[in-house]
């Protein structure tokens, strides 16, 4: 995990957004309290700025750095990505907000940003070298697992994303359509298949749900929620259909990514508090 980056001053020859530097001192103070462990005076100083000056990119750079510091990483992306949009050329707050969402392990936004900051600085500083670390190290860890480059990885993730958007809408075709579209990129995407699996019971399809779900299975044996449709699926009489119910949301391989998490396990202790 790369560390969080504090602030560098912005490149005054960009015309496009406003240097204020007593504000950009008051930033620099409140980050030089959080890095002495005064958290709580640093908050107060950057909530305060918030509050003064909602549309500088430093103070927006500032609070994301505090919120991240905190480990309070969807606040911070929100922070750092509004930095950005103020002041497209800010550099270290597009680092930050691609280690805020690796942080989160959202894989796919992470690799973007860290493209972007790439695209954004000259092929020598520092935070492009680690920022093309990191895209390389992504490319050949994809390349293994998958099978595919980082570009094709990214179009099979927008098509998961489509597939799984159509599944929430409970248009079940449409989803399994997506999924498809996704496999035929990363043949191993063990979530596509897990989904159809869900897709295909909504469509009364019984034996291709629980096709889907082995193939899941196949591919990942400790894919908890496949095993969990799996059951579900084979406890219901002929004929009779799923639930109507809106389909829970789950990122798995996020959500669930630490050892000792277990989403069978969850669920149990669910049912007993109820």
């Amino acid at each position: 995990m790369k560390k969080i980056k504090k602030r560098a001053k912005p490149n005054k020859k960009h015309f496009i957004v406003e240097i204020n530097e007593n504000i950009d001192k008051k930033v620099d103070e409140a980050l030089i309290l959080l890095d002495n462990g005064r958290i709580a005076q640093s908050t107060e100083i950057m909530k305060r700025l918030m509050m003064e000056h909602p549309e500088y990119h430093s103070v927006q750079y500032g609070m994301g750095v505090v919120y991240a510091f905190k480990e309070q990483y969807d606040d911070a992306i929100q922070c750092f990505s509004r930095a950005v949009s103020i002041f497209p050329y800010f550099i270290e707050a597009q680092f930050n907000l691609a280690v805020s969402l690796q942080k989160k392990l959202d894989v796919g936004n992470t690799i973007r940003a860290f493209q972007k900051v790439t695209g954004m600085g000259s092929p020598g500083e520092p935070l492009v070298i680690e920022a093309q670390g990191f895209l390389s190290r992504m490319e050949e860890s994809i390349r293994k697992n998958d099978g595919v480059g980082i570009d094709a990885y990214l179009k099979s993730l927008d098509r998961f994303e489509k597939a799984f958007a159509c599944m929430e809408m409970q248009k079940w075709a449409e989803a399994i359509f997506g999924f498809k579209e996704c496999l035929s990129i990363v043949k191993k995407h063990f979530q596509s298949y897990g989904n159809m699996g869900i897709c295909y019971a909504k469509l009364n399809k019984r034996e291709q749900a629980l096709a889907a779900f082995d193939r899941a299975l196949e591919i990942n044996p400790k894919y908890e929620i496949a095993k969990v449709n799996r059951e579900v699926i084979l406890s219901l009489r002929e004929g009779e259909a799923l639930s109507e119910d809106p389909v829970e949301s789950v990122n798995y391989s996020r959500d669930y990514a630490a050892p000792k998490r277990s989403y069978i396990k969850e669920m149990i202790e669910a049912i007993r508090r109820k």
